[in-house]
């Protein structure tokens, strides 16, 4: 990320420190965000709850049940079901 933006990995994390978070935090809210749109989505072929999280870079889908639901309050699961999309089997 540094290198695209021209800038030595110090002054981004300076930067990032500057905003009171850090770099992998960024990054980790940011796939958590599209995580939680991708599941809210409907449609026909709704995608497994593990599919979506290693499409977002989650390589553990417990590792990323559990920060799911620190960061939002319920289990990837449950927020699916809130927004009324159901996985068919």
């Amino acid at each position: 990320m540094a290198a695209a933006h021209h800038m030595s990995v110090r002054h981004l994390h300076r930067l990032f420190e500057k905003q009171g978070t850090t770099v992998s935090r960024w990054i980790q809210h940011n796939r958590l965000e599209a995580c939680r749109r991708e599941l809210g989505r409907p449609g026909r072929n709704v995608p497994t709850v593990t599919s979506v999280a290693h499409r977002f870079g989650f390589t553990s889908s417990t590792h990323f049940s559990r920060t799911f639901r620190t960061a939002y309050g319920m289990s990837p699961r449950e927020w699916r079901s809130t927004r009324g999309v159901h996985r068919q089997s």
